[in-house]
């Protein structure tokens, strides 16, 4: 859910120029403020501390996401923790019941609160943390990092812990045939980001998750589509902003492109055209049609503007 502000509508607006698909009656809520975070960034390092208001963000409701995950069927669904924790367990309760693979990225891990509280095991095949968030999940839990991994596994994570180490990589902890097994995952030594000086951290983890979860639906195996991934968060660390840093399909280097897959086309962004003349869109588009070829769509929207009546 987005408020109808000027912070949801950019982000519904990158949403159709990327072609993702959403139902805007459903998705803006009326007198109600977009989730924002304020983001703190360390000049030196790149390493950021955010400060989070859910807004929108808590309006998202268990019945929403079940009737979402219903409607659609996926083959996978993706949760994390900027939405209220009872919904996001509702949204991997539904993915399990839909035959899903689930994967629960547990940031931002709330104060005060467990992956037991409400049995989030049971219905999580994938959980990915970075290393703050998995000391904090597993408070009083004692062990190094692959330790605590296997110990969350032996809690009821179905098929895989993995936790995010930054420049290091990731660690992917994972249930086999075999036993219980640990890899480390890195992006490929080729990757031509490597060469760059990291910029910005911020939503580096999202587009692990992201990218994980699409090289997966390739048929790849998890250890190599979290290197992968690494590559793919990798590259948005060498750019400022968060989603504006995540390489679209032509921007991805050949050491992170998987053969047959499909690019997607990419939309043109939406210009939104405000006038109390209803015949001016038509004279503006008419005019731009006239024109060459320009990067974006024109369309219009109702608002209610009391003040300027």
């Amino acid at each position: 859910r987005v408020g109808d502000d000027i912070f949801g509508q950019n982000l519904l607006s990158n949403f159709r120029r990327l072609g993702v698909e959403f139902d805007e009656e459903e998705t803006v809520l009326k007198k109600t403020p977009s989730g924002v975070a304020a983001i703190v960034v360390d000049s030196n390092s790149g390493d950021n501390m955010i400060i989070v208001s859910p807004g929108a963000n808590y309006k998202l409701t268990k019945e929403d996401v079940q009737a979402a995950i219903q409607r659609a069927s996926p083959s996978q669904v993706v949760v994390q923790l900027e939405i209220l924790p009872e919904v996001a367990l509702a949204a991997l309760t539904s993915g399990k019941e839909a035959g899903s693979m689930t994967f629960l990225n547990t940031a931002p891990a709330p104060e005060n609160w467990s992956l037991e509280d409400m049995d989030f095991y049971r219905y999580v095949d994938v959980l990915i943390l970075n290393e703050s968030e998995l000391r904090k999940v597993c408070e009083g839990m004692e062990g190094d990092e692959e330790s605590l991994s296997r110990q969350l596994l032996d809690k009821g994570v179905g098929r895989a812990v993995i936790v995010t180490l930054g420049a290091r990589g990731a660690m992917v902890t994972e249930k086999l045939a075999e036993g219980v097994k640990t890899t480390y995952a890195d992006a490929p030594e080729d990757l031509p980001a490597r060469k760059e000086p990291v910029r910005n951290t911020v939503g580096a983890g999202d587009s692990f998750c992201g990218a994980l979860s699409t090289y997966l639906s390739t048929g790849m195996g998890l250890s190599e589509a979290a290197g992968y991934a690494c590559g793919v968060a990798s590259m948005t660390v060498r750019k400022d902003g968060a989603q504006t840093s995540y390489p679209t399909y032509d921007e991805l280097p050949d050491c992170l492109r998987i053969e047959g897959v499909k690019r997607q086309k990419l939309m043109k962004p939406t210009l939104t055209f405000v006038t109390g003349n209803k015949k001016k869109l038509e004279e503006v588009k008419q005019i731009v049609a006239a024109g060459d070829e320009i990067p974006f769509e024109l369309t219009n929207r109702k608002i209610d503007l009391p003040e300027l009546q």
